[in-house]
């Protein structure tokens, strides 16, 4: 069997879905022996570094009901890493989206696991 390269070429971070983001931060930010994060308004999402790694909070607001990543996966490229998630038999669940900090689209693979594939811009 031939192996491809694919676009999608590192891991990113794993999703906490939460009701109220500001108080599931404060809770965190106290458990890791961080400071409480100044979290504005419009924002649905915070991330806490650890280092290592870390995990994305995410409020759910901007999402359709059950889509829900499990992590992220980043690409450089990614409408590249879009048509081969659909090649290699993804099913897409959210369409591409993008701003000026990052690209990103969900899908689902065959298991019925949502995924995100993230490129950042800058």
């Amino acid at each position: 069997m031939e192996k491809t390269k694919s676009p999608i070429n590192r891991m990113g971070a794993v999703f906490l879905h939460v009701e109220d983001l500001k108080e599931s931060a404060a809770w965190y930010a106290k458990l890791l022996g961080k400071e409480t994060p100044e979290i504005p308004e419009h924002s649905p999402v915070h991330y806490f570094d650890l280092g290592n790694g870390g995990f994305l909070m995410d409020d759910n607001r901007n999402n359709d009901p059950g889509i829900r990543p499990v992590f992220m996966l980043h690409t450089d490229d990614i409408d590249e890493a879009y048509a081969y998630v659909k090649e290699n038999g993804g099913k897409i669940v959210r369409e591409i989206e993008r701003d000026d900090m990052v690209s990103f689209f969900n899908f689902q693979d065959p298991f019925g696991t949502i995924m995100m594939v993230c490129e950042q811009h800058g």
